[in-house]
């Protein structure tokens, strides 16, 4: 698995600096010689798109970063699935001032950006990460239910006070229902999506269980709203 893994991470790597000669994953069977490939696509003349430019990960800093999960200082361990390829113990960062995926090449610890046309998903410790359709990043699932879905999307915006700089974070979240997407602010523009259930809607809120998720956490508290909403019938 780890030899696979390096391999992946170096024909990535060779991906992003190819440039118009568009070298894809699709072009290779990772379970087939890819001693063979490589040589099919260099020689000893023609190494110069293995060894371009490299992405260049901002460290974090004591009080600021970049990253989705901005807790942690280190990588965080993932599983990933490229271009219908699962992979295990991927360490990964997510860039959400950029907006972009680096993992960590096992054996050289180099980092590598994923083509985000080639990601299917990513599980992580916060959740599973899926690409954007019409724009560049990811979102988050923060509830997946049977007749509708919270996602989250999250970005990073640069500001310099004084000489100090620091990030700050906007996160977004959007109800998906019957290929419709729309914005959730806080819990009425949730409940306005199912008019002929806001009464019951309402007092399920009114439960003391509900009123504590909702001094706890605005995010948890409209996952539980959205949890109760997916079980009713005829939305």
């Amino acid at each position: 698995m780890i030899k696979r893994f390096f391999l992946f991470t170096l024909l990535l790597l060779v991906c992003a600096t190819l440039g118009a000669q568009s070298i894809s994953t699709k072009n290779l069977d990772l379970e087939g010689d890819i001693d063979k490939w490589f040589n099919s696509h260099f020689d000893s003349a023609n190494v110069k798109p293995m060894i371009g430019p490299l992405p260049i990960v901002s460290p974090p800093r004591r009080t600021t970063n970049v990253f989705f999960i901005e807790e942690s200082r280190d990588w965080n361990k993932v599983s990933l699935k490229y271009d219908n390829q699962e992979y295990n113990n991927v360490r990964m960062k997510y860039d959400i001032d950029k907006q972009v995926i680096y993992i960590l090449n096992p054996q050289t610890l180099q980092p590598v950006i994923l083509n985000q046309e080639l990601v299917n998903w990513i599980k992580s410790p916060k959740g599973t990460f899926k690409p954007r359709e019409k724009s560049t990043g990811y979102y988050l699932i923060i509830f997946e239910g049977n007749n509708l879905s919270l996602i989250k999307e999250s970005k990073k915006d640069l500001i310099i006070d004084s000489g100090e700089f620091e990030y700050k974070r906007t996160d977004n979240i959007y109800l998906l229902q019957e290929n419709l997407r729309t914005s959730v602010r806080n819990p009425k523009s949730l409940i306005k999506q199912f008019p002929n259930h806001k009464k019951e809607i309402k007092r399920f809120m009114r439960q003391k269980e509900s009123k504590e998720v909702k001094r706890s956490s605005k995010e948890d508290y409209l996952v539980l709203i959205a949890q109760y909403c997916d079980n009713l019938t005829n939305l």
